[in-house]
């Protein structure tokens, strides 16, 4: 199975030759070979996730020291690591086992008795000169020219690797699997010609499956990693393996978007998740950038083999172009898979726009219009590379505004994350993650043909919600204040606001492009704003619904009226009842469900915080003792909408995600799921906890991305549940249930106050049980009186729909006239009136 962390192409292979540098170097040492490897100090392998250098490293230092000290349901990042990486960084020193060293210890291996080979060397062993011998077959069928030096380099470690399988196969078992290098590589394309080297390393059902497929954790108190070949054609394979794990990426996004299109799929679950394939496209890359830099960076060693690959399909890119081409347009197709149209417009605009007027100028439309209704319906490849070159005129400058407005967003996309890299940065070149990125948004743009603004139309009916749910909450509160932050963000175009501004004022003349057009061609953008108010409306609920504590005393009282039978089967409160499955028993009960009345109120005080001694007998007198450990909260659901969206929420510079750290966050995710408000987890879960932790680790970056879909789709019940109005919902029962009261009691038992009404939910309860004191010291005859007046209050509630206000709420479709009376001043969040007194810049 992949090497956790390393799921990668490059990464895995790299780590394979590791590992045999690593078994070969452990295992001589122990039987007395003289060590010969070398400290590496000069040039140490990246780490996982990849480092930041310099000024960058600084800033993503800073921003972790600000960062709470404590995890918490919205911002725990702890089981993941904000490095990427997932698991702690190493600190054994590493030692550099060069190439000419991999026989000699082979050789002294195979002689020392009792010595058997384990699987993983073996696959591992087998994988590198496979992939090796049939990557160099392959270029040489295709007509690739290869520096002759590079050739030989490369083939000479081939032979060293065959040297050390040789003296080691007696102590190997067979390893199965192979890799056809004979195939017509013109004939089928570039999958056959240069990827189909590379599925040695998406590993088969039998290597998965075999006992000893299971890599060994290294014992030793140093690491051992194998010299790194960096000839051209070892620059090229780590290309072409890039651009593997960027087609696959790309092929299981455009699975996901056309889920969406038909309906499978939410919105916000698709964008995360691509927005994550973003940050994985990038940590890729940084394993790789070292040997690319060693050629002017990855956009230099693009174009290069851009080239060679088209020469080798029989076209001269520079032949046939039209005025305006950027090449022979007959390699379109190969353009594509190499990231070449985002790539060349990419650089074009950083190159011909100054940095500080990129924000405020808009596209003139000099080379024609992106038409949404052809999509990427285009039959030529010149109506092709049209579409593609449009889009990203369109498109760039808006994501440069929101690069310069990059604090007054309320999320910050991987698109937008990469421009401000390259824009802060002129003499930085254009990573090849990012050109990809807006390959990807091309993608769905045109997928979506003449309905790429559904996106658009879902986040107006999304912020709707959120503000209509927020009609009945006092002004003053400060949870509404940040709900509506985010849920009216957007109200405004800040990006036609701003430009409408300086064309008024005639500092840039273009024609103003019509308002959200940047929001209807970006349903990517869209789904993650839509993500983030459903994260800011859950996150905020919890708070204001726990605040005054009504919901556990009226979910008490609503469990003994149905166990003593005093409701109609058929009555049901559905909003109360999903929530309660959803938490499940331990965020509103202590123990086990209580079956009669004496246990209904001893629950109901121990649930609001009071101690169990308190009905000891030696202590039925004297000072009401508390636990607070007793009292009953609500747990967040949905971990992994909340940790996804606190990345999304953080503009600083920080290192991406890897592999690992996605499948940790899954991880972790399935276990928040199965466990209670009171942090265990439910026995009968454990065992599909650890299926999914397995079904996890065996996943590359495709299945990861998938998962996180599917994950996130399956948190949409808990995240989309308004707190806000469940909490309003047990509110107005109390108040009529206080008021039926009235009758037998008097008026003004109970006032409307947060700090009284939430017990009139428990009062029914302490009369039934003959309790008018959690001590038990003011005994009162027993009386159903005010539990059968809660019978009939409640059933009177739900019989009036008043019990399903929630999930009305979610499927009802909202005009703008049904918020027209909200109350919310939003104080220029985005600073565009400043731009009112020319202050542009």
């Amino acid at each position: 199975m992949p090497i956790p962390s390393l799921k990668g192409i490059y990464q895995q292979y790299k780590a394979d030759t590791d590992l045999v540098a690593e078994w070969l170097a452990v295992t001589a040492k122990a039987h007395g070979y003289a060590a010969t490897a070398t400290a590496s100090t000069a040039n140490p392998p990246a780490a996982v996730g990849g480092r930041l250098k310099g000024k960058a490293r600084k800033m993503a230092k800073n921003q972790a020291s600000n960062q709470p000290k404590k995890p918490t349901a919205t911002t725990s990042e702890a089981a993941i690591g904000d490095d990427g990486s997932g698991t702690p960084a190493s600190k054994k020193p590493t030692y550099l086992i060069k190439i000419k060293e991999f026989e000699p210890l082979a050789q002294f291996v195979s002689k020392v008795d009792d010595i058997k080979v384990p699987n993983y060397f073996s696959t591992a062993l087998e994988r590198v000169i496979q992939v090796r011998q049939s990557f160099s077959d392959r270029l040489a069928s295709s007509g690739v020219e290869v520096n002759a030096a590079s050739d030989d380099r490369h083939s000479f470690f081939v032979g060293i690797l065959e040297k050390v399988r040789d003296h080691l196969k007696p102590l190997m078992g067979a390893v199965s699997f192979s890799v056809d290098a004979k195939a017509d590589a013109k004939s089928n394309g570039l999958d056959d010609n240069f990827f189909s080297p590379l599925e040695v390393y998406h590993t088969s059902a039998e290597f998965d499956d075999a006992p000893d497929a299971a890599i060994a954790a290294s014992s030793t108190d140093v690491k051992y990693v194998a010299e790194q070949a960096d000839s051209a054609l070892d620059i090229l394979f780590a290309y072409i393996a890039l651009l593997d794990d960027y087609r696959r990426l790309r092929s299981e996004i455009k699975t996901l978007w056309a889920d969406y299109a038909s309906g499978k799929l939410d919105l916000a679950a698709v964008s995360v998740a691509t927005n994550m394939a973003f940050e994985l496209a990038r940590n890729i890359e940084e394993e790789v950038d070292p040997l690319f830099s060693k050629l002017d960076g990855g956009a230099y060693v693009a174009n290069l083999h851009f080239e060679r690959i088209c020469s080798a399909f029989g076209i001269d890119i520079h032949k046939d172009k039209q005025r305006g081409d950027p090449y022979n347009l007959k390699a379109y197709d190969l353009a594509d898979v190499c990231m070449m149209n985002p790539m060349t417009m990419l650089i074009s605009y950083l190159q011909s726009t100054q940095r500080d007027e990129m924000h405020l100028q808009s596209y003139s439309g000099s080379f024609g219009w992106y038409d949404e209704k052809l999509g990427g319906s285009g039959t030529t490849n010149r109506q092709k590379w049209k579409q593609d070159m449009t889009a990203m005129l369109e498109i760039l400058p808006d994501v440069s505004f929101l690069v310069w407005k990059l604090g007054a967003s309320s999320i910050v996309d991987e698109l937008t994350r990469g421009m401000a890299y390259v824009m802060n940065e002129p003499n930085k070149t254009v990573p090849l993650w990012l050109c990809w990125s807006f390959q990807i948004y091309l993608d769905i743009l045109q997928s979506l043909g003449a309905d790429c603004d559904r996106g658009y139309r879902e986040f107006q009916q999304e912020s709707l919600k959120v503000k209509h749910s927020m009609l009945e909450i006092p002004v003053s509160n400060k949870e509404r204040s940040r709900v509506l932050s985010a849920a009216t963000r957007w109200d405004k175009d800040p990006i036609w606001a701003a430009r409408k501004l300086v064309s008024d004022a005639g500092l840039f003349p273009n024609e103003t492009a019509p308002e959200f057009k940047f929001l209807r061609r970006n349903p990517l953008y869209c789904g993650l704003l839509i993500h983030n108010m459903r994260s800011n409306l859950h996150s905020s609920g919890g708070p204001y619904l726990a605040g005054p504590g009504a919901l556990v005393g009226v979910t008490q009282l609503y469990h003994a009226l149905r166990q003593e039978k005093m409701l109609a089967d058929n009555l049901v409160w559905e909003d109360l009842d999903d929530l309660w499955k959803m938490q499940g028993d331990p965020s509103f009960f202590v123990g086990d469900l209580p079956t009669n009345r004496e246990a209904y109120f001893k629950n109901y005080c121990l649930s609001i915080g009071t101690s169990v001694t308190n009905w000891a007998a030696e202590k039925r007198k004297g000072k009401l003792k508390i636990n607070a450990a007793n009292r009953r909260n609500l747990k967040f659901m949905g971990y992994l909408t909340l940790i996804t969206n606190h990345r999304l929420e953080h503009p600083g510079e920080r290192v991406p995600w890897s592999s690992a750290a996605v499948e940790n966050a899954l991880n972790e995710g399935i276990l928040k799921q199965y466990t209670d408000s009171r942090g265990h987890i439910q026995p009968e879960f454990k065992d599909k906890v650890e299926e999914a932790r397995v079904e996890n680790a065996r996943l590359l970056p495709p299945g990861l991305i998938r998962k996180l879909a599917q994950n996130l789709q399956t948190e949409l019940p808990g995240i989309c549940f308004n707190l806000f109005t469940m909490h309003h919902e047990a509110w107005r029962f109390l108040e009529r249930l206080s008021e039926g009261y009235s009758g037998i009691l008097g008026a003004g038992v109970l006032s409307n106050k947060p700090d009284e009404l939430p017990f009139a939910a428990g009062l029914p309860l302490a009369v039934a049980a003959g309790q008018m004191s959690p001590q038990g010291d003011k005994k009162i005859e027993p009386s159903d009186a005010l539990l059968l007046i809660a019978a009939d209050v409640l059933q009177k509630f739900l019989e009036q729909g008043q019990g399903r206000a929630v999930k009305e709420a979610m499927t009802k479709t909202l005009q703008q006239k049904d918020v027209e009376s909200l109350k919310y001043v939003s104080k220029d969040p985005w600073g565009v009136e400043k731009l009112s007194q020319l202050s542009l810049y």
